[in-house]
């Protein structure tokens, strides 16, 4: 028994000091543009809106566009492939709150390019997908 405290010990010490890394995707800071698709059983073909995003120190925000509603701001995390989004805004209840950058996401992402997807499930077969697809401009 003697013989295997060191090693237990040495084991202990290497297992505690080790930092596991649950952030295997980051956002690079910066500007995007791109377009939200939304896709559903309810529309023929997906509908999509132009849409900015600023990524910098954990915070997001899109820039507002006059001709409809929705955006958002706040804060951001990732752990591993998921981005957690926390808008941080007052909304009117008149439109729909799901053209608003809050909840899980699954995030893809390939250097300049970012792709968040959100699948909501509904009483449809096919349910409503968010769709962000972006392009780093600086």
């Amino acid at each position: 028994m003697k013989n295997y405290l060191p090693i237990l010990t040495l084991l202990l010490l290497f297992s505690s000091s080790c930092k596991k890394n649950n952030s295997l995707l980051q956002i690079s800071e910066g500007n995007y543009s791109g377009i939200l698709q939304v896709t559903s059983s309810t529309y023929q073909i997906p509908v999509t809106y132009p849409i900015a995003i600023l990524f910098e120190k954990g915070k997001y925000k899109i820039s507002p566009d006059p001709t409809r509603p929705g955006g958002g701001s706040g804060i951001y995390n990732v752990n591993g492939n998921i981005g957690h989004f926390e808008d941080q805004n007052f909304w009117t209840a008149d439109f729909d709150w799901s053209l608003i950058l809050s909840g899980e996401y699954q995030i893809q992402t390939d250097g300049n390019n970012l792709v968040l997807i959100k699948q909501l499930r509904s009483n449809t077969p096919a349910g409503t997908s968010y769709k962000y697809l972006l392009k780093k401009t600086n």
